[in-house]
């Protein structure tokens, strides 16, 4: 683990703000993990110095990245770039410890540098949220007790029920010739998807318990905080809510879309007053301590899609893919080609063993067809009755928490198994459900003649009719202005 640490220190200090240093530290971290696990790792989910140098890994590379953002102009950055560039090199035991984070080095999650130095130099929580004086204040109303309590209570019972569970519904059952030739289709579908929720829930569970810690020594704190005024003093409109159009998802996992407010962005004047800490006239409230959560329990457990499921699932993974590879990715020109290689990036990061790439593979083959579904849904007559009435949203929630359950359990199977030899029987034996999807070219022209999009007619009367709503409400809040 020390080759890929101090290797890393040394191309990039030696040619930093370079773009060969991120593409050597990025192929020698990667190829020495994937080495690595090739000679360590027999098939099995083996506890060595590759576990934790999955993790390791990708925070060298995304050290690197951060060294070459801060050589670029600000206009060339993002607003996440903006907030993890690194203008200063840092120093070796400062990287040591940013590496061998007790409670994040063997599971993750993943952070930045400059989030794990806020930590240590104390900036990253706001000191005016640490004056605490009651009990309640101290414990009942403190975010990070809350959270840390709770996470590590659902995580040990997690991992207590996993362990009653499994001796119940064991891999091994499903490499019978029992299993695979005398059970019934539904029965081999229905034990592979109770067998893949388990799966999850194995991960869910250690997910927990390491956000827990995180959250308990100050990791998970955002840094941002509530603000209201009581009293006469005037704050600016600091909501966040700007939602994304997704079709599949509210907008970014975890993002704050309330009245929270970045404590080192705060305006002076806020600052002031919270300074005085006037219960009166100013009241803080510590936004949760979500930086360094992996799992969304919510988004998991009531996602009706797959891509909602991926969204609340191992976030600070996917949210380092997000920022270090596929959106790097940008000069392809192609969402999908781009989401294409960063999944195979993620299956290669995992291991060398077929399993993970049929994961991967179906994941990417199922949120595809499903995105390009919903596309034709919400632009379809049908679109009111499946979105805005009760009876059509409890429908279309039931079929697509089924859909879930059925169809990603037979991935889940193969990522578990990991070995062709393995996985393929039991994927054949329902049929390689999860690969049906293939067959969506074909479905397609029927789908759209099932679901007919709306009349043109229809779309013009209620664009006018949007337009003149607008303008009433323009000429009602001037009107209300000029009254003040």
């Amino acid at each position: 683990m020390f080759i890929g640490i101090f290797t890393t220190l040394f191309v990039n200090y030696f040619f930093k703000h370079s773009k060969n240093a991120v593409i050597f530290t990025f192929i020698f971290n990667m190829g020495y993990l994937v080495v690595g696990s090739h000679i360590c790792n027999r098939g099995t989910y083996d506890i060595n110095w590759t576990t934790p140098y999955c993790v390791l890994c990708l925070r060298m590379i995304g050290l690197s990245w951060d060294l070459y953002d801060a050589c670029k102009p600000e206009g060339q950055l993002s607003a996440v770039q903006k907030k993890s560039a690194l203008y200063k090199f840092p120093k070796v035991l400062e990287t040591l410890a940013f590496s061998f984070t007790p409670t994040a080095f063997l599971t993750g999650p993943q952070f930045p540098m400059r989030h794990f130095q806020a930590f240590i130099d104390g900036s990253l929580r706001p000191v005016v949220t640490l004056r605490k004086n009651t009990f309640k204040d101290r414990f009942i109303y403190n975010p990070q007790f809350r959270r840390t309590l709770v996470r590590f209570v659902l995580g040990y019972l997690g991992i207590a029920s996993l362990s009653k569970l499994l001796t119940i519904y064991p891999a091994d059952l499903m490499l019978t010739n029992e299993f695979q030739y005398e059970w019934s289709f539904f029965s081999r579908l229905l034990y592979i998807m109770i067998f893949g929720q388990l799966v999850l829930l194995r991960y869910v569970s250690i997910w927990l318990i390491a956000e827990g810690s995180c959250v308990l020594i100050g990791l998970g704190c955002t840094g941002l905080v509530h603000v209201k005024s009581p009293g006469t003093v005037k704050l600016p409109n600091t909501k966040t809510n700007t939602d994304s159009n997704s079709l599949t998802r509210d907008g970014p996992v975890l993002k704050r879309r309330d009245s929270a407010v970045d404590w080192s962005l705060a305006d002076n004047h806020i600052k002031y007053h919270a300074e005085l800490y006037d219960p009166t006239q100013v009241k803080l409230c510590e936004a949760p301590h979500t930086a360094c959560a992996n799992i969304s329990l919510l988004r998991y457990i009531f996602a009706t899609n797959t891509d909602d499921l991926v969204a609340g699932f191992n976030i600070n993974t996917n949210r380092w893919l997000l920022n270090y590879v596929y959106k790097r990715l940008r000069f392809l020109g192609n969402k999908t080609l781009s989401r294409t290689i960063s999944l195979l990036f993620l299956a290669l990061w995992h291991g060398t063993h077929s399993g993970y790439y049929i994961n991967f593979g179906i994941e990417l083959l199922v949120v595809t067809v499903e995105n390009d579904f919903l596309s034709i849904l919400k632009n379809s007559k049908y679109n009111h009755f499946f979105y805005k009435t009760f009876v059509g949203r409890l429908i279309s929630s039931i079929c697509g928490k089924l859909h879930i359950y059925f169809l990603l359990g037979s991935p889940m199977v193969a990522f578990y198994l990991l070995k062709f030899h393995l996985w393929f029987p039991i994927l054949k034996s329902v049929y390689f459900v999860g690969l049906w999807y293939v067959f969506w070219p074909v479905i397609k022209p029927v789908v759209k003649i099932l679901l007919p999009p709306v009349p043109k007619s229809q779309l013009e009367q209620s664009s006018v009719q949007s337009t003149m709503n607008g303008n009433v409400t323009y000429v009602g809040d001037q009107l209300s202005k000029k009254q003040q």
